[in-house]
């Protein structure tokens, strides 16, 4: 493989400055399906990451634009009681509700389904520092409230401001507005830099001038003033964070690097721990109140305990337990959650690099890195042209990739600029909002960009400047009003660039043919006519997902065939939809389309509705081509988690009937007419479909009979290299190498931090669990190492594929942060096992993995019966053993696998057409190899701004 390694790209991430959970923690409850984290940048950015089962993936982000920031996020979720005097029902939770504020007087609810504000409420005073939610009312409250509204309170937004008011947002009736001033400025320099919740009535807030107040919302009266004195240099103590216990207990950090902690019945100070060397800025408990965890710009992570879990309040005393620097620079936030299954902690800050840290198995489990780049590739190339595009902001960059390999004789006649990744050209959208998605064409004459409120298209040349250097100038094309006038969440062009696609925010997918110009010079246009394709509703698999509306039907991945006749898009739900294009493109009436199209309504084409018959109107036809569903009439399967990448199989399989002035010609079956429009499908080897979800399942569909293909058949993901099974980041785009006279067919997977390989070509290797009294694992020098069974998968030694296990196996879950520590570095019992006399001073220690007993009562969720296994194994082994018949001995094969670790920061990777290597002739496939071109952007190439502190480096 010829591999482009590119760090030339300078995209610069953003710092963290807020995180906030969907759900507040319950120890005693399962992990909602729903549960997402908030992840606010500066660049107002809104990231939203799904940690079920610890893979934590990142599903959307919601774009900022110029001049914006986020400085806080939250999440709301009212208990709502069903209005039924006669049969009273059960209270149940409401709607996921999402607030941001940034450096202004207002706060913005956001729209988690097309990921645009939604409404924004000022507050008619100073820019907003600060907010928190009011505490959710329990479903006990809810069912024993004997109020006149049968509907729960909806929860209060109460926000501090520069001016020193508070003021309270009413978010009821599913509406954001302004409530009322809760209080006005003590003095002229009375800035509310943190604010929390102590119950339902009353509101604890930091105040500049070294003073928390705590406030009764129902009477504004202000309970206690906590006085926190000037720090050693005789400056003010600033409580950048306030925080109460779940007994009421206030805890504050301040400016001077202390955690205070405040008396819950007579405010008075119990204790003062200075664990910081500077600023604490963040505050977060677990679910019971027995355990702190603090933040500051010196870079710790600190742990606190109760020195007695038996003692009142009073008298209860904390110590550290422990403290770490999993950053590099400056930690502005932290957020904990709790529930059956997860126990964590993530912060994040000025390194722009969440961290999951684990608050249950703290002693037992390492932290984890989030990955710092976008799951989304910002990044496109052209294989024709040789370019690439990249963008971040508002900004669209385009640069030159040189090829690898030139013929000797041409080594004097290139210059250095076609030599060096250079960068051609830059354009920059007029528009406030940032890019959410780009593409380059397959041609490299075309780039479309797409903000939350538009979508603009440029055609691009390559011209020579006034100095002799290679440039790119960019002139706009025309699109649509009803394309134009939309934002899009994702754009792009068809391989063959005939067809241009955007999928709106309400994740309508919406398809333009591209009329190409007669002469280079030229603009090309768009087709007036611009059709959307309606994708089948399916139901909600659980209650969860209904509040957050349709947030899992949005688009995550989009796929043409290489042929650029089939379409296929994934979301987050799991599920798949397909339309094939009928006809071919005739020449006859190509100018004729052309001349209707300047007739036709320039609105979008609404004809089509969830009906299959809608399909079949003329109204979508364009150029004697229309889209249409598969016509077998069923769906692809759904899968069990978000889709990440699809990408269909490279097929170099021609129709029937060359596509030309006679492509459409044929005669019906009963009623001897002329077509129309072709029937001919897309070739039957142009139409499989590779997805990869969230939870690393790959699986391969034959998309034109709606079902898995014969390889998924034989090889569920079950039977997937335990390498790539332990991997944690999650892939971000595939690519396919495909040769099939060297008998290959590989897959390439790729994620911030690895890439791996699986042949396709050849089936996957099986795995058995040996029941014998230890299974040997390995040797080291004349010493065997072994370990317990429940511990060892060892493959199988025979042909034949068949698993044999045990009745039962518990899967090796963890809190959700990183994975279990070495014995070495918890004290807990070295298994240790040889054979031989000689002495075992080079044995080296066997830490068989865990399998934790479970304490929570969940055990459901993490065994697996085995039965239905075993039948899926023998049926795999049965379909393995009916292709092996029919296809008899098969040639030798290359390795089934093969990954590395050695990239850091990925940002993008994107095949380039095949080239011939040096000495070949380029016409056979073994003189062949793919190009690739990888971006990377590790932490160590970012530009970070100065830490404030420098004290301990290390």
């Amino acid at each position: 493989m010829d591999i482009h390694r590119c760090r030339f790209v300078p995209y610069q991430p953003r710092s963290i400055n807020a995180l906030a959970f969907s759900h507040t923690s319950n120890a005693k409850q399962r992990t909602p399906a729903d549960l997402k984290l908030a992840l606010g940048r500066e660049n107002g950015d809104i990231e939203i990451w799904n940690p079920a089962r610890g893979e934590w993936t990142q599903e959307r982000i919601f774009r900022g634009g110029v001049g914006r920031t986020v400085e806080q996020v939250q999440w709301t979720q009212d208990v709502i009681v069903p209005d039924n005097e006669e049969q009273p029902q059960k209270p149940e939770d409401g709607p996921l509700r999402l607030f941001s504020s940034g450096g202004s007087s207002s706060i913005s609810e956001w729209d988690p389904e097309k990921g645009v504000p939604k409404s924004h409420a000022d507050g008619n005073t100073g820019d907003i520092w600060c907010f928190a939610p009011q505490p959710q009312w329990t479903h006990n409250q809810a069912r024993n409230s004997t109020t006149e509204v049968q509907a729960a309170p909806s929860q209060l937004l109460a926000a501090g401001c520069a001016d020193g008011s508070i003021v309270l947002f009413s978010t009821a009736d599913n509406e954001l507005r302004f409530d009322r001033v809760l209080t006005r400025p003590h003095s002229k320099k009375s800035r509310v830099i943190s604010i929390t919740w102590r119950d339902r009535d009353t509101v604890v807030a930091g105040f500049e001038e070294s003073v928390i107040r705590v406030i009764d919302i129902r009477n504004k009266q202000t309970l206690r003033s906590l006085n926190m004195g000037k720090s050693r240099d005789g400056s003010k103590t600033l409580a950048w964070a306030v925080k109460c216990l779940p007994n009421g207990t206030i805890l504050s950090g301040d400016s001077s690097g202390e955690l205070n902690v405040w008396d819950a019945q007579n405010y008075s100070l119990v204790q003062r721990l200075k664990t910081h060397n500077a600023d604490v800025m963040d505050i977060t408990t677990n679910a019971a109140g027995t355990m702190i965890l603090t933040c500051g710009v010196d870079r710790r992570t600190v742990a606190y305990a109760p020195q007695s879990n038996t003692a009142s309040s009073k008298t209860q005393r904390w110590y550290e337990v422990r403290h770490r620097r999993f950053h590099e620079h400056d930690v502005k936030a932290i957020a904990s959650y709790e529930s059956k299954s997860l126990s964590i902690a993530v912060s994040g800050g000025m390194d722009t690099v969440p961290v999951v840290v684990p608050l249950k198995n703290w002693n037992e489990e390492h932290h984890r890195s989030l990955p710092h780049l976008p799951q989304k590739p910002q990044m496109s190339v052209s294989a024709k042209a040789r370019l690439m595009l990249t963008w971040w902001g508002r900004d669209l960059f385009v640069w030159n990739l040189p090829p690898r390999y030139r013929e000797p004789s041409d080594q004097d006649s290139v210059s250095d600029e076609q030599t060096s990744q250079k960068l051609l050209g830059q354009i920059q959208l007029r528009d406030e909002e940032s890019i959410t998605s780009a593409e380059i064409s397959t041609s490299g004459n075309m780039v479309v960009a797409a903000t939350s409120a538009g979508v603009k298209l440029f055609q691009i040349r390559r011209t020579i400047s006034a100095d002799g250097f290679a440039e790119v100038r960019s002139r706009p094309i025309d699109l649509p009003k009803v394309m134009a006038g939309h934002g899009a969440n994702t754009v792009g062009f068809s391989p063959d660039s005939k067809w241009l696609y955007a999928v709106r925010p309400n994740n309508v997918l919406s398809i333009a043919k591209i009329v190409p110009a007669s002469s280079p010079k030229e603009r090309p246009t768009i087709h007036d006519r611009v059709i959307k394709l309606d994708r089948k509703k399916r139901r909600v698999q659980t209650v969860q997902d209904s509040k957050l509306g349709d947030y899992s039907r949005h688009i995550s991945a989009i796929a043409f065939s290489s042929d650029s006749r089939i379409i296929a898009v994934g979301d987050l739900s799991g599920a798949t939809d397909t339309w094939i294009l009928e006809g071919h493109e005739s020449e006859s009436t190509l100018d004729k389309a052309t001349a209707d199209a300047s007739s036709a309504s320039g609105s979008e084409d609404d004809s089509g509705s969830e009906s299959d018959s809608d399909d079949e109107t003329d109204s979508r036809v364009i150029h004697n081509q229309k889209w249409i569903r598969i016509p077998s009439g069923s769906q692809l399967p759904s899968l069990e988690s978000a889709i990440l990448a699809l990408s269909f199989k490279p097929s170099s399989a021609q129709p029937e009937h060359p596509s030309g002035i006679h492509g459409n010609e044929g005669l019906h079956a009963t009623r001897h007419n002329h077509h129309p429009i072709s029937p001919e499908h897309p070739p039957h080897e142009a139409g499989f479909l590779v997805a990869v979800t969230a939870n690393h399942q790959v699986v391969e569909f034959d998309v034109l009979k709606c079902r898995l293909s014969e390889w998924s058949r034989r090889n569920p993901s079950s039977l997937l290299p335990d390498s790539f099974k332990m991997i944690k980041d999650r892939v971000m785009g595939i690519w396919f190498d495909t040769r099939p006279a060297a008998n290959t067919d590989r897959l390439w997977l790729y994620g911030t931090n690895f890439m791996y390989m699986l042949d396709m070509a050849q089936d996957l290797v099986t795995v058995s669990k040996q029941d014998t009294a230890m299974v040997k694992v390995g040797r080291l020098g004349q010493h065997v190492l072994e370990v317990a069974p429940d511990h060892a998968l060892v493959k199988t030694e025979d042909g034949d594929g068949e698993i044999k296990s045990s009745k039962k196996r518990k899967r090796n879950k963890s809190s959700g942060a990183g994975d279990e520590m070495t014995e070495r570095h918890k004290y807990s019992a070295k298994v240790r096992r040889t054979t031989g006399g000689a002495d075992d001073a080079g044995m080296g220690l066997l830490s068989p993995p865990r399998s934790p007993k479970r304490e929570d009562g969940d055990q459901d969720d993490d065994e697996m019966d085995l039965d239905d296994e075993e039948q899926e194994n023998a049926l795999v082994t049965k379909r393995r053993h009916i292709e092996r018949d029919e296809d008899g001995e098969k040639p030798e094969m290359g390795p089934a696998s093969w990954h590395t670790f050695q990239y850091r920061g990925i940002y993008g990777a994107c095949s380039l057409q095949t080239q011939p290597l040096p000495g070949g002739d380029g016409e056979g496939d073994g003189d062949m190899a793919p190009e690739v071109v990888v971006v990377e952007r590790p932490m160590y190439d970012v530009e970070l701004l100065p830490r404030f502190t420098s004290g301990q480096e290390w």
